[in-house]
């Protein structure tokens, strides 16, 4: 097992108060007990462990999310010297590509000049046209965080390099018109950006999912949307992630996605403290559920790998319940993301909250890229278009063959005791 990407929480606090916050507001409290912002020791740390993974797994390329809370929240000095102080000690050893995402608000023209300087690409989190956004993505005070990201986004359109790199994420508000939140994305002149399924357990279900999770309104909310897309030219339509790994897929890629793929999932979260975890979105299965105890300080980052949890979401996309197992679009769907299958009564031995509409809309999408192939290509190759009903039908008669048994110990103890 190796990691290729890190998210330091450099800041352990958020200036909003979005009401789906993994982090806040679905039930983990453990960023109560950290300091605001990493120590300077701890980063030293931090920089130390990832140049000797690196180098026992002859990494030479590392990505660096800063993230938070809010990263900002940290102050430009601070950032400045975090990444200096990385590419000071990692030279000639590991090349370290930064990225930061944040909410926008704190952007100032000094702030976008200085990431610009040290060559951090960004992204922005932003629901949609104002009444969307200021929904669920508010100030502890209640008001709404539009006026303010808009602002930041502004700062970042006037400087050439953002224009054309910075991407936008969107967690999807199925109360909303869904064309309304594609335009606006492509009315901020972005390069692109993401559309992010709400964080949702069985014990927690999202919107939507409470009273079944059989119905497909996400699936719906997103087809709309792709069907808009895949119309446009595709050299000045905005990049949408979600629709570009599915279709990857489709033609045979690998994909590395928390929500999506077939390949393991190289990630790893430290926390101010220090604290190395798998990833933070498994925040919304429990107060102080992803807390092993591993510490850059005494742990190397191999050793952190070697926990039930960290091994589970690694091996996420392989390790799955029989119904996914047994499913044909498993190869692209990967399960769904991992906290998305979490219930106390089973732990993760569940298909994702979202199945049903990863179904519909990996189906429409292979269809819509079949539309395209040649008949007589589709003809020798075999293609066959998939359909909700269909995908269910081959994975009930592919069930009755499946007499799959985890043979690693560990993780068939956490799926039977998370």
């Amino acid at each position: 097992m190796e990691v290729k990407i890190v998210v330091l929480k450099i800041a352990s606090r958020c200036n909003l108060n979005c009401s789906y916050c993994y982090m806040y507001n679905l039930g983990d409290k453990t960023y109560k007990n950290q300091p605001k912002v990493m120590s300077k020791e701890t980063i030293e740390n931090i920089y130390n462990r990832i140049i000797e993974h690196c180098e026992e797994h002859h990494i030479k390329n590392f990505g660096i999310i800063l993230h938070g809370g809010e990263p900002l929240l940290a102050g430009q000095k601070y950032i400045e010297d975090f990444v200096n102080t990385g590419k000071r000690m990692a030279e000639g050893r590991v090349n370290f590509r930064y990225n930061l995402q944040t909410n926008g608000i704190l952007l100032t023209e000094d702030i976008v000049n200085s990431l610009e300087k040290l060559r951090v690409h960004i992204g922005v989190s932003l629901d949609g046209p104002k009444e969307v956004n200021d929904k669920h993505r508010f100030y502890h005070n209640g008001k709404g965080s539009y006026d303010d990201v808009i602002k930041g986004i502004n700062l970042l359109l006037n400087n050439r390099s953002y224009k054309e790199r910075t991407g936008l994420l969107s967690v999807m508000n199925i109360d909303s018109d869904s064309i309304e939140a594609y335009d606006h994305l492509k009315s901020l002149d972005l390069k692109g950006g993401d559309f992010l399924f709400p964080y949702g357990t069985y014990d927690n279900p999202p919107l939507g999912k409470t009273e079944s999770t059989e119905n497909t309104y996400y699936a719906d909310w997103l087809i709309k949307i792709f069907d808009t897309w895949y119309n446009e030219d595709e050299t000045t339509r905005p990049s949408i992630r979600l629709f570009g790994d599915i279709t990857t897929s489709i033609f045979g890629n690998d994909i590395m996605a928390d929500y999506l793929g077939n390949k393991d999932n190289e990630v790893l979260v430290i926390e101010t403290d220090g604290t190395m975890e798998a990833v933070d979105g498994l925040k919304s299965c429990g107060d102080g559920f992803t807390k092993t105890g591993a510490n850059v300080s005494s742990f190397s980052i191999n050793q952190a790998l070697d926990t039930p949890l960290a091994k589970l979401y690694h091996y996420s996309h392989k390790h799955l319940c029989k119904k996914c197992r047994s499913c044909p679009i498993n190869e692209t769907c990967g399960g769904g993301d991992l906290a998305n299958r979490y219930s106390s009564k089973n732990g993760f031995d569940n298909p994702s909250i979202y199945c049903s509409d990863l179904e519909k809309l990996i189906s429409h999408i292979q269809n819509r890229v079949i539309d395209r192939l040649p008949q007589q290509l589709i003809e020798e190759a075999g293609i066959e278009r998939l359909s909700p009903e269909k995908i269910q039908k081959i994975r009930n008669q592919n069930i009755l063959e499946d007499n799959t048994v985890y043979t690693d110990e560990l993780l068939s103890h956490f799926y039977a005791k998370a």
